[in-house]
């Protein structure tokens, strides 16, 4: 299996964690395969959907696999801490298997405790931000079309934050909230995201503009929101 160290241990620390609970969900194994879509080669990619499905395959690997660089310690565990929210909530068995693998990488559990707040914070800023490029993308700061809400709540439901949180943020599309959203200080926060968070944030988007009742316009926006945020590329994406 020709994969990269860091996209194998992102695949197998994140499957252990969606196992963690005992219930292994649909939207977890969407969620897990899509975070490294991109980097798994076809011929591979149903050999691993077949591992990450099977706890005892998953262990055997995690067994076998020999520790990966210091220098990627931290986006592999920041991986699985963004896995371990898929379904809205972190377990405590879910923080357990994180610590088993932040001890097997010898990270201190101060350093680990540190991580995971920055982290908690980014989550939350990405979440914010996501939705808020949905929805004036689709609406361009009216309520968004009814035949769009469906997809948009979908993609809520992918965010890695809070089910609360999700809640409120998929009320935006049929609320008027105060203040008002702004394009330009959206993409100011979003030109301040490092530029892979800012991909995958237009990438989430994407599908929902392309399908959009009214694409035309909403690909404008979409485009001209990329575009102040640094992106020129973004096109390539509807």
């Amino acid at each position: 299996m020709s994969l990269t160290t860091e996209t194998e241990w992102i695949l197998v620390a994140c499957g252990l964690i969606a196992h963690a609970d005992g219930v292994l969900d649909g939207n977890e194994v969407e969620r897990l395969m899509a975070m490294v879509d991109d980097r798994i080669p076809p011929d591979d990619y149903a050999e691993w959907l077949d591992i990450v499905g099977d706890k005892q395959k998953l262990e055997a690997r995690y067994a076998a696999l020999a520790n990966p660089p210091v220098a990627q310690h931290r986006a592999i565990l920041e991986e699985a801490w963004a896995m371990a929210m898929a379904d809205g909530e972190r377990a405590s068995s879910e923080l357990v298997v994180l610590a088993r693998i932040a001890e097997r990488f010898g990270v201190e559990p101060m350093q680990l405790e540190f991580w995971r707040s920055a982290w908690t914070q980014a989550e939350q800023e990405f979440s914010h931000r996501v939705a808020e490029l949905a929805v004036l993308s689709l609406g361009g700061g009216e309520a968004v079309f009814e035949d769009d809400h469906s997809a948009y709540l979908d993609l809520m439901e992918r965010l890695p934050t809070s089910n609360e949180e999700r809640q409120r943020l998929g009320a935006l599309a049929t609320s008027s909230p105060n203040p008002p959203l702004d394009t330009d200080a959206l993409a100011r926060a979003l030109a301040g995201m490092p530029r892979a968070r800012r991909m995958q944030a237009f990438s989430f988007v994407a599908p929902l503009v392309r399908h959009s009742v009214d694409s035309d316009n909403a690909r404008a926006r979409f485009e001209q929101i990329g575009r102040a945020a640094g992106l020129l590329d973004v096109a390539d994406l509807v």
